[in-house]
């Protein structure tokens, strides 16, 4: 197994890429995403992603940014991956939507992450 070198300032902009695809979902509306199979599928990749890089940040970097809800953007990636059934559209609506409200603290937590990785170069 190899490791994982990428570090959390990678893993948040990888998450904050997702969370700006997904901004544009939000702006297209709640109905246009409802009766689009293939924007679901997109949207639950995205938050896959999202939920897979904030499994591999650290819990330095997580314990700085409490206001970013973690744990539960693990659950989601989790529950899509295997109990892929369970997945709701209307509740992938409102994951959307409150990541609306957390994007500011990934945009932080990236450039705090990645003013202290210049100032030690």
């Amino acid at each position: 197994m190899t490791e994982d070198r990428r570090g959390d300032a990678l893993r948040l902009a990888d998450m904050l890429a997702a969370a700006e695809r997904l901004a544009k979902t939000l702006a297209e509306g709640k109905e246009r995403f409802l009766s689009d199979p293939n924007a679901l599928d997109a949207t639950i990749r995205r938050l896959e992603v999202l939920g897979e890089a904030a499994g591999k940040v650290s819990e330095t970097t997580r314990g700085r940014y409490p206001a970013v809800p973690w744990r539960k953007m693990r659950g989601f990636a989790s529950l899509a991956k295997h109990e892929y059934w369970k997945v709701a559209p209307g509740r992938v609506w409102e994951s959307v939507e409150a990541l609306a409200e957390i994007r500011p603290y990934l945009a932080r937590a990236r450039a705090d992450l990645s003013s202290r990785t210049v100032r030690r170069q």
